[in-house]
This record gives structure tokens, sequence and C-alpha cells, in this order.
């Protein structure tokens, strides 16, 4: 504790000062701020685009998209990726379950000789 001002440290003891960088280290370092906020923003936009996404996707169940939502808020940079690579295709969803069970693209039905649709009679079909 310091009780008298003479038991103060003098300003000549004290270690550099930010006014004894060089110009260059300092423009250097300014740069690489600037770099660094831009790959945080960049990293928030795409879990934020990620959140969205899985969160307006209709074929993952309510389920499926707290498990997607958590895991992007987990592993932020990973799990957003891994949403847009695998989540978003429903491969992965219905390998765990968690889709509604609609196929990503349908089959037209078959009409025909061997179906259980009725043919229809009318004259050209589908014409």
């Amino acid at each position: 504790m310091i009780t008298n001002l003479s038991d103060q440290v003098s300003r000549a003891d004290l270690p550099r000062n930010v006014d004894d960088v060089s110009p260059a280290l300092a423009w250097l370092t300014g740069i690489t701020g600037i770099i660094f906020g831009l790959i945080f923003l960049a990293v928030i936009v795409l879990v934020i685009a990620a959140v969205i996404s899985a969160l307006i996707d209709g074929d993952t169940s309510g389920g499926g998209k707290l498990l997607w939502v958590i895991f992007i808020l987990w592993a932020p940079l990973f799990g957003a990726v891994a949403w847009f690579v695998v989540g978003k295709k429903g491969h992965f969803n219905r390998l765990l379950g968690i889709d509604k069970g609609r196929a990503r693209h349908t089959v037209p039905t078959s009409v025909g000789q061997h179906s259980n649709v009725a043919s229809d009679q009318t004259g050209l079909g589908h014409a």
C-alpha cells in the first residue's frame, strides 16, 4: 500500500509506453485486429444463418430441430458447417430418425397392368 506520494513508481521505471511502439508494428496490429474482427463477424453470420435454416427446415422434426440448434450453438463453426453439408440434405436426419418421414423426391405413382392404381380409361390418359 502506498502511504506516501514519494513511494510511487516514477514514469521512467514503467515499461515502454504505447507511444514508443514503432508505426509499422502499430499498423500491423491494427490490420490484424480488423482481419480477426471480420473472421469473427463471418462466423457469427454463418451460425445465425445455420440456426435460422435449421429452424425453418420442413423435413426435420421439432426434436431434430432442437438437436441441430443445440449442436450449432455448442460447436459454432463445426456445427454450422455440418448443418449445411449434412443436415440440410436430410440423409443424416433420416439415419438418426429425426426427419418427418417425407422423402426429398417423390416417385410418381405407376399406372398400368401391375400397379394398384386404376388406369384412366377415358381415352388418352394424361394428355
